[in-house]
């Protein structure tokens, strides 16, 4: 028994560390010797978490369930493991049982409040996330995960207040880190986004869903810019048919219009800390954006120049030709820009330079940047005990 408290210690050390697969090679040695040791399946099911082995996760949670039946840290494990997989009605209900099975841990609340918010249940997430707060007013994850639940109900200010609350109780917490630049995202402020992404990336360098999110924010931006771009270059087509310009102004117009966009990208581009700056020269280079851009720019200079080109009398021929290409060029472009990364255009490790990406998916330009779990295997989350 002295050995096996032994061996789970240095697995929970493992684990702690972020050692997962250190930890899973020792934990399966020990549930083949003690295969009755609840504990140690649970243990298990953490590595699995750790190392997004979320089916494999479950089955060891379950294991650690069946033998001690009244314990609820295994419904804990198995809730977060199965919101992984999307089954999010059955880890509401693995959190339901966890909280039933220990209504006085602040834990099992934030495990139902996570699972609700999955579920699309922003009222229960709100109740249990209350309940928390309650139960554990100075945990740091239990502000995080209500500042999720706020923004969730689009309460800006109260989500803002619950993160900085989980940032003065531990001023290194990524997550609420990550979440103010999802509510600055919200407010419209793309500069102040990204400065929290990249706060969060330098503070959990191993978490790559961080990193992810600033080029979420970047190719957002992109996509924002060439929509501008194409819905100016759309009203400037129609200026020959209604004010008859002559072909230079016209021409000077679009070339106006291409150094506005460019000039204004950089505005925003220079606001920005010089990581931040790095990571867009980064993402600018990579293969869908600058195929984007090219399809964007390529599709309304086409447009223009047969709108300048084209004799007047072809003119009302001409024009709804133009104004096809030019939506065209821009639907490309988008589609292009939503195209998932290919594996020479993923992004760099959390907080590292460049050349040196977030956790679901931090979603195409068209989504928002990823939020993770309320904390996943750090200390003091609701996966440890």
């Amino acid at each position: 028994m002295t050995d096996l408290t032994q061996e789970l210690a240095r697995a929970a050390t493992m684990l702690d560390l972020g050692r997962y697969d250190e930890a899973s090679s020792l934990l399966a040695r020990v549930v083949s010797a003690e295969p009755g040791s609840s504990r140690a399946w649970c243990l298990f099911a953490r590595a699995h978490l750790g190392a997004d082995r979320y089916q494999a996760a479950v089955d060891a949670a379950n294991r650690a369930a069946a033998i001690e039946p009244t314990e609820e840290w295994p419904h804990r494990l198995a809730s977060n493991a199965l919101m992984h997989l999307g089954s999010h009605a059955e880890a509401l209900r693995a959190a339901s049982e966890s909280r039933r099975l220990a209504p006085s841990y602040w834990q099992t609340h934030v495990c139902v409040a996570q699972a609700a918010l999955a579920a699309s249940q922003p009222a229960l997430a709100a109740t249990a996330a209350a309940e928390a707060r309650r139960l554990a007013p100075n945990e740091p994850d239990v502000h995080f995960l209500s500042g999720k639940v706020a923004l969730a109900r689009g309460d800006l200010d109260g989500a803002r207040e619950h993160q900085e609350r989980a940032l003065a109780l531990d001023p290194v917490h990524s997550g609420a880190m990550n979440e103010l630049g999802r509510i600055r995202l919200r407010r419209h402020d793309t500069a102040g986004a990204i400065r929290h992404f990249i706060s969060a990336a330098r503070a959990t360098p191993g978490e790559h869903i961080y990193s992810r999110n600033i080029d979420v924010v970047i190719l957002r931006t992109v996509s924002r810019m060439i929509y501008i771009f194409v819905l100016i270059a759309l009203i400037l087509l129609w200026v020959p048919a209604v004010a008859h310009v002559d072909r230079f102004p016209f021409a000077v117009g679009f070339g106006v219009l291409a150094v506005g966009i460019v000039v204004s990208f950089l505005v925003m581009v220079l606001r920005l800390p010089r990581e931040a700056r790095r990571l867009v020269g980064r993402t600018l280079r990579t293969r869908r954006v600058a195929a984007a851009l090219a399809v964007a720019v390529g599709g309304v200079a086409v447009a223009f120049a047969a709108v300048a080109f084209v004799p007047s009398a072809e003119l009302p021929q001409t024009l709804p030709v133009a104004i096809i290409i030019t939506i065209a060029a821009r639907i490309a472009a988008t589609a292009r820009l939503r195209s998932p990364l290919g594996k020479n255009q993923q992004g760099s490790p959390a907080g590292r330079p460049p050349g040196g990406p977030a956790g679901g998916a931090a979603g195409g330009p068209a989504g928002g940047p990823a939020g993770g779990t309320a904390g996943g295997n750090r200390a003091g989350s609701p996966t440890r005990r």
